[in-house]
């Protein structure tokens, strides 16, 4: 089963999200806060991350950066997701010079979100 772990501390966000990926048999693991998702990258290695831009304590494009400068956190798909930034050239910047894999604006379409993780890691 492949794993997903979902940085979010929006409670309804995440829940929304883990219900939808496990509903697609994937595992999820979640981490309220930047700190806790670096955390548990380490300690669960997930297939691929979905990282909130504004987490409290460390925010994501900061957990993006400490992933990745990893060796197996540049095997790591890792998704960002923001509903503050919102433009084009937000996401094309931000992906490319933090090495992030895709930038999603909230709300994002689930079965659009669904058939990114496949292109990334497969199906479940």
């Amino acid at each position: 089963m492949k794993r997903v772990l979902v940085v979010e501390d929006d409670p309804l966000n995440a829940q929304v999200i883990t219900h939808f990926l496990r509903a697609h048999s994937y595992e999820v693991v979640v981490a309220r806060t930047g700190a806790e998702g670096v955390e548990a990258f380490e300690q669960t290695r997930p297939d691929l991350m979905l990282v909130d831009i504004q987490l409290p304590r460390k925010n994501g494009f900061e957990v993006c950066f400490e992933v990745k400068r990893t060796e197996e956190g540049r095997r790591t798909p890792i998704l960002l997701m923001s509903a503050v930034y919102t433009d084009k050239e937000h996401a094309r910047r931000y992906s490319s010079e933090l090495q992030a894999d895709g930038y999603l604006v909230k709300p994002f379409d689930m079965h659009g979100l669904l058939t990114r993780i496949q292109t990334l890691i497969g199906r479940a």
